[in-house]
């Protein structure tokens, strides 16, 4: 008797799970549903370059970085030196005018490295990193423009998920997002 109880109760909750549950949710989110909220999120983005020794290429990215459809107030360019010794970060400082960051590493310690001291200089809560590689020109540079635009939306998105909540520490979410472009 008890094992049939059991057995009956433990078929009851499993078909609960799988057809009760979605159904019981289903009629009450049409009986005491409400439109989602639907905003225009565009949250401030990080968008951190690794360079060593790029003066060749720097200039090119710092200007297709620049061309995103992003608005700019809300775009953060820092491009993180690994001890470059030519003249990458004097490319850099150039820019500075036009809000892109320079934060040279004290100690060649790699790309990793200048990457992660980046994020903690950086202001914004969301990231988008990048290497330093040729640009390609016209149709395809467009298309490098447009793809990391894309990525920079897919943030805004998570943004929106994420909400301005806190974590369990208390302390403000995050989000990091690397990449090969």
């Amino acid at each position: 008797m008890t094992a049939e109880v059991v057995f009956i109760t433990s078929c009851a909750l499993i078909a609960y799970t799988y057809a009760g549950y979605p159904a019981l949710a289903y009629v009450l989110s049409r009986l005491f549903g409400r439109p989602p909220r639907r905003a225009n999120i565009t949250p401030k983005v990080s968008v951190i370059i690794a360079a060593r020794n790029e003066e060749r290429d720097i200039a090119a990215k710092i200007e297709n970085a620049l061309a995103l459809d992003y608005p700019k107030d809300k775009l953060e360019i820092i491009v993180a030196s690994d001890c470059s010794t030519d003249r990458t970060d004097e490319i850099v400082r150039s820019f500075e005018s036009r809000g892109v960051l320079l934060h040279r590493q004290r100690v060649r310690l790699g790309k990793t490295a200048a990457q992660n001291q980046a994020v903690r200089v950086s202001s914004t809560r969301f990231k988008e990193s990048c290497a330093v590689s040729p640009i390609l020109r016209s149709a395809a540079s467009r298309a490098n423009c447009s793809m990391q635009t894309l990525r920079l939306q897919r943030l805004a998105a998570a943004a929106a998920l994420i909400g301005a909540g806190k974590n369990r520490s208390g302390r403000a979410k995050a989000a990091w997002a690397p990449s090969s472009v």
